[in-house]
């Protein structure tokens, strides 16, 4: 057996009397890409952020490269190999789309070593000398996911890096992670179901719900119940949603648009019809 890049053991993490991991455990061989599947709010980006740095663990080990990461800030991480390309943010919104590739990795880029990532991704080509924050929502992920690639990563941990995305513009991110496989970098990517596109990604895929690692086909058939008792099952419930959409209000429309298999652009269609035909009713 390889050894591992990565060790998780036992790691428990709190949130004041909200426990959002309990025990988990989890090992990766370098080069290995791994599936993390679960509902929301099961553990998942909280598992990310312990292993890149952002919280801290009440208990349990890691090991990185066999190297206890007790202590050791999210930016001497970053610097070891571990970055992390968070669900919602990932890039300097304040800063050009230029100047983010630029920054990406231990050292400044010339823009020749965009090339790579433009290529795949050309809005970003186009957009060189527009400040990030002005960025569509998926031109933003498009990004985010770019100057992940460009860091040099020895691990790189992705939280739901399909979401929101146009058919399009996954199979080029896929493109770009597969790439990146053939050069042995390992991965961790989050997603909320096992979807064909990530399990043709990666190696193996782990399930996690409640905090704990569970098989993947515990979380594999989980559907959703919109605004009506789940049981067991999922709940979203829609509330007022703003524009420009929110990763919380995406992530809802794209849970919504599978567990009824349509377009996330009939979800809306439909919300809309919902809404204008309730107001007529209101003023008649």
């Amino acid at each position: 057996m390889s050894p591992s890049l990565l060790s998780v053991e036992d790691c428990r993490v709190s949130y004041g009397a909200v426990t959002a991991l309990n025990g988990v455990s989890l090992q990766l061989a370098p080069g290995e890409a791994v599936g993390i599947v679960g509902p929301l709010s099961a553990g998942k980006t909280t598992l990310l952020n312990t292993i890149s740095g952002l919280v801290a663990p009440q208990r349990g080990v890691l090991r990185y490269r066999d190297r206890d990461l007790r202590g050791v800030p999210a930016d001497a991480r970053a610097r070891q190999g571990i970055v992390h390309v968070p669900a919602d943010g990932g890039f300097f919104a304040t800063l050009t789309v230029a100047e983010n590739l630029a920054l990406a990795g231990p050292a400044r880029r010339s823009r020749d070593a965009f090339t790579p990532v433009t290529q795949l991704f050309p809005v970003l080509g186009e957009r060189l000398e527009q400040r990030a924050g002005s960025l569509s929502g998926g031109e933003q992920r498009q990004l985010a996911i770019a100057r992940g690639a460009l860091a040099e990563p020895s691990l790189l941990l992705l939280d739901e890096p399909l979401l929101g995305l146009s058919p399009k513009t996954v199979q080029r991110v896929l493109a770009l992670l597969s790439a990146l496989r053939e050069q042995s970098v390992a991965m961790l990517v989050v997603e909320e179901r096992p979807t064909e596109d990530l399990t043709r990604l990666v190696d193996r895929v782990v399930g996690i719900r409640n905090g704990r690692i569970v098989p993947a086909e515990d979380v594999a058939g989980t559907r959703v119940a919109v605004g009506a008792a789940a049981g067991s099952l999922d709940r979203v419930d829609v509330e007022t949603i703003g524009i420009p959409l929110s990763t919380r209000d995406r992530r809802a429309l794209q849970t919504i648009a599978q567990a009824a298999g349509e377009p996330v652009g009939a979800v809306v269609a439909h919300i809309i019809h919902e809404h204008v035909e309730s107001s007529k009713e209101v003023w008649q």
